[in-house]
């Protein structure tokens, strides 16, 4: 029991310095390629199918990779990776290079989510074990994010984006050391996918719930910082709150919902409160209280998303299963920031069409949720 709670916080520590050093950077991205680089939003939501394309292929590529070579070997390749292309961004800081380059790095980021997620499955069985082990998880990942946007937001104000790139390539080698000490595991390095019914099923509102959660970054700082006129530092304060509080009840709220999966319909309809009231923010105290809201819904669908689809997925091909979960999911968030640049183009000043069509995925999603346990019932009391 001490030897797996010691691994669950070494994973939570390694997730928290990983999210550090990227989470000073990745809500940035869109905004700098609109604001810094001046490309279009028409150009920003092609950026971002693109960068869908990538998350598939680093999904797919990535969990046989994982399967292959095992979990901690592809933590380390995804890491340093990561650090080089990022420097390589600030060395040439040419509009194009900058967007290249972070394409790149999102498939380096995507090997490093299946691998890190794989790995708590590999330890963790039963629902109530894996509800708790990725509670804790997000609560060092997002101990990273409270103080990364923060950091970002500094940065990018006072001393501008290409210095975030830079601080970003240093950042995000901070979790090496630590990667030692990680258990590994390995699974069949054949190209065959063993999945269910079942799971192919979960993954649609899982794409549907991941293109709501995915408007934390590119969606909120230019609308704030467009039509509120909120600065970059003030968001990034915005989205330190979202980290700050799942820090301090992301434990607590595993806890409560370990045996109760249902509650992650529930969890959908506050996301989509809690991006309609986006529409009626006229200051930055609704703005805090409207973030406030979306936390919760988070802290519990994110840790019963993750405990579903592990929960479904078999051993031996586990991190290709792992792999496809985080392309669906990367894609929802991909997906979500090239939604919110297209309607903005015709509905930036017209909040309450724009968030309402936003906020219309936490409803169709949690209804899918919902006929999906009810008519799984035997299956998810079995998890």
């Amino acid at each position: 029991m001490t030897t797996r709670m010691n691994l669950e916080n070494k994973i939570a520590l390694i997730g928290g310095f990983r999210s550090f050093g990227g989470s000073i950077i990745w809500p940035f991205i869109g905004f700098a390629l609109y604001n810094v680089y001046e490309f279009p939003l028409s150009f920003i939501s092609i950026f971002y199918l693109i960068q869908a394309i990538v998350t598939i292929l680093a999904s797919i590529s990535g969990g046989i990779i994982t399967d292959y070579l095992g979990r901690k070997k592809t933590i380390v390749i995804s890491t340093i990776s990561s650090s080089m292309v990022l420097l390589l961004a600030y060395l040439i800081n040419a509009p194009l290079v900058v967007s290249s380059v972070v394409l790149i790095q999102t498939f380096f980021n995507t090997l490093y989510n299946v691998s890190s997620t794989t790995i708590v499955g590999d330890v963790y069985k039963g629902k109530t074990e894996l509800v708790k082990a990725f509670s804790r998880q997000r609560v060092g990942i997002n101990a990273g994010w409270a103080i990364g946007p923060l950091v970002g937001g500094f940065i990018f104000t006072d001393y501008g984006f290409r210095t975030l790139l830079l601080a970003a390539s240093v950042l995000v080698l901070l979790p090496l050391p630590l990667i030692k000490f990680l258990p590994d595991f390995k699974g069949e390095g054949r190209l065959t996918f063993n999945l269910s019914r079942d799971f192919l099923i979960f993954l649609i509102p899982t794409f549907l719930t991941f293109t709501i959660i995915g408007q934390v970054g590119f969606g909120l700082l230019t609308y704030y910082n467009s039509v509120l006129h909120f600065t970059e530092f003030q968001v990034g304060l915005l989205f330190g709150v979202n980290g700050l509080i799942i820090v301090a009840l992301q434990d607590l709220t595993g806890r409560l919902i370990n045996k109760r999966i249902g509650l992650i319909s529930v969890g959908m309809i506050i996301y989509g409160i809690g991006y309609f009231i986006v529409s009626l923010v006229t200051n930055y105290y609704i703005a805090i209280l409207q973030m406030v809201i979306i936390t919760a819904a988070e802290m519990i669908v994110s840790p019963l998303s993750q405990t579903i689809a592990n929960s479904l997925a078999h051993q031996k091909s586990r991190g290709k299963q792992m792999g496809l979960y985080s392309m669906v999911t990367g894609m929802g968030r991909i997906a979500g920031s090239s939604l919110v640049s297209e309607l903005m183009i015709y509905y930036l000043y017209a909040p309450q069409i724009l968030w309402g069509m936003i906020s219309s995925l936490g409803l169709i999603s949690s209804i899918m949720y919902y006929f999906f346990l009810k008519k799984e019932r035997g299956l998810i009391a079995s998890l």
